[in-house]
């Protein structure tokens, strides 16, 4: 027990530590599952637990991962991509295959059926380790969707084709059996009817109200955990695409109806958990011995292979006459790091090569894992700077989003777009977008706080949310939504403007920590002030002329990059940059 709960902690500081030094998450864990099992030597989770345990507890967690990113899926994203997708899929997936079998067989010395078994699975990018990438980059709407739409689909797809040409290897030695075609044949369709199946039989009891709302969640973990171990059962690893396919039947059917809301959290939280987790319990499961048989010259060609020739030419010749831009053709040709699912059924097949006798089975998990860390690592730290270069990511300062037409919302925003910071206002009324236009506001057009709007709009230049209307009812519901999105600590909202202190108490605990500027006062307030005032701006160096009586609201770093002050922030303690003030603000606290 304290060995599982040792790996979930591990796993959660791992993404917090990622996040404190910007580094891909994948990238962390690989290193701290690695300094704690083969190069410490602290603990071995798969000789501790026993494969008995080890193997059902990573292969559910993968469940769990899959199911989310295929759920998660928005089909009204393939809009003007849908045929690339479909041509990456199919012929870009076929060339991978075949040109990654070469490479193989060729240049690690594999057997044919071993490479092209490999070759299969080697097709993953699986959204672990894409996610994460494409959430630090914010990459254009197009590419984006296509490289989640890949890893989603490629999942499942991967170890079937692997699976597949383990069972052809298997006639030619064994000799051509009908029986056996047949029943191969046979449990991928049962695997395919049982994940349509569940799906709608899961729709069909929401639609008559016979799952409570409290019970949706864990009644929906429980159908994706039972629909991957009763294929699983019936043909190996044919789990990965049931669960697939009831995500993304669930996608297409529930509409992001709002009931989901709290499973789809429940869930996502629980990929989250396992994601780093087993990542890290796979990692450090390995040994020295498998370390120093992967660090051969001979794996590092072959992954210089597969990332500057293999990769490239696969894409470049599926997209060909396709929607997409060359350049978005290109940034897609550049992006394929493999994780954990890849490493999970690799340990698989390794298993199956091993029983058989095959030679250099041994090497399959090693060489694997040698795949994932190289792509993880070098795609992990190119993608940023490589969209930047490329133009399909902002190279502008990280803008801001201003909700609200209010008086101090437009002064606000103008003295940003001084600073060449982007500004885009979602106005309530339409009488007032001519004016967020005369002030260079990019203006969003629709419902901000509709997820069906969002998500045809390009906000890759905006990190920031302001909630500036003068209802705190309406800023409240517009927190709950868009902080899944933009992220906590990048949504902030205006004070509340209760009197009574009854009601201002309701807004103490995290959501107090977001109020901009100073609770004490409110919107209405900073309106009237604004009126006979500007907003001023001093250099951080000559801060000392600040007084008790100075509303301090920003700080604009010499990367262009706004912090707002708030209650549990101090701009002050910066030493470069601007700050944004409004002169003795205290002094008329009472107007």
């Amino acid at each position: 027990m304290l060995l599982i709960v040792i790996f979930l902690a591990l796993g959660i500081f791992s993404q917090w530590f990622a996040t404190r030094i910007k580094w891909p998450s994948i990238v962390v864990m690989a290193i701290v599952g690695l300094l704690v099992g083969p190069i410490f030597g602290l603990i071995n989770p798969q000789e501790s637990l026993g494969q008995e345990v080890f193997s059902p507890l990573v292969s559910l967690a993968v469940a769990i991962i899959l199911f989310e990113g295929s759920s998660n899926l928005d089909f009204r994203e393939l809009k003007g991509i849908s045929k690339a997708v479909m041509r990456i899929i199919t012929i870009g997936a076929t060339i991978a295959w075949f040109l990654g079998s070469i490479a193989l067989h060729y240049i690690l010395g594999f057997s044919w059926a071993i490479s092209l078994v490999l070759g299969g699975l080697f097709l993953i990018t699986g959204p672990t380790v894409i996610q994460p990438l494409l959430k630090q980059a914010k990459v254009r709407k197009s590419v984006d969707s296509i490289l989640r739409w890949e890893s989603i689909i490629l999942d499942p797809i991967g170890p079937m084709l692997a699976l597949g040409a383990f069972y052809v290897f298997q006639i030619f030695e064994q000799g051509f059996e009908l029986q056996m075609i047949l029943s191969f044949i046979l449990r991928i369709l049962v695997a395919v009817v049982i994940g349509f199946g569940a799906s709608y039989l899961f729709m069909w009891l929401i639609k008559r109200d016979l799952i409570p709302q409290n019970l949706m969640p864990p009644i929906q973990l429980v159908f994706i955990l039972l629909i991957f171990a009763i294929c699983d059962e019936i043909l190996p690893e044919s789990g990965l695409l049931a669960v697939t396919i009831f995500g993304l039947m669930m996608a297409r059917m529930k509409r992001h109806d709002l009931i989901f809301k709290e499973s789809d959290h429940f869930i996502e939280n629980t990929s989250s958990i396992m994601i780093s987790t087993v990542f890290i319990l796979i990692t450090s499961s390995l040994t020295l011995e498998v370390l120093k048989s992967v660090m051969s010259w001979r794996l590092f060609v072959f992954c210089a292979i597969m990332i500057i020739l293999i990769r490239p030419v696969s894409i470049l010749l599926a997209t060909i006459n396709t929607e997409i831009s060359k350049r978005e053709r290109a940034m897609v040709s550049m992006m394929a790091p493999r994780g954990i699912v890849v490493l999970t059924v690799a340990q698989f097949f390794g298993g199956l090569f091993v029983e058989k006798g095959t030679p250099m089975a041994e090497f399959i998990t090693p060489v694997t894992f040698g795949l994932v860390f190289i792509t993880v690592v070098i795609y992990g730290f190119s993608f940023l700077p490589l969209s930047k270069v490329m133009r399909l990511s902002s190279t502008e300062p990280p803008g801001v989003i201003i909700v609200g037409e209010s008086e101090f919302a437009f002064h606000l925003g103008a003295k940003l777009r001084e600073h060449n910071i982007p500004v885009m206002a979602f106005n309530l009324f339409k009488n007032t977008s001519q004016r967020s236009h005369d002030l260079d506001f990019e203006i969003f057009e629709g419902n901000l706080l509709s997820s069906n709007d969002r998500i045809y709009a390009d906000m890759t230049r905006y990190y920031k949310c302001l909630l500036m209307t003068q209802s705190f009812v309406f800023n409240s519901l517009a927190f709950n939504e868009l902080v899944p999105e933009f992220g906590l600590k990048n949504v902030d909202m205006m004070p509340v403007s209760f009197s009574d202190e009854h009601a201002r108490s309701n807004v103490d605990g995290p959501i107090k920590n977001h109020i901009l500027f100073d609770w004490n006062f409110t919107s209405r307030w900073f309106n009237r002030f604004i009126k006979d005032h500007n907003i001023i701006e001093i250099p951080v160096s000559c801060k000392g002329e600040l007084t008790k009586n100075d509303m301090i609201l920003y700080h604009i770093s010499d990367a262009k990059v706004v912090t707002f002050k708030r209650g549990n922030n101090n701009p002050v303690e910066s030493e470069k940059g601007m700050i944004g003030y409004l002169k003795d603000a205290y002094l008329h606290q009472n107007i």
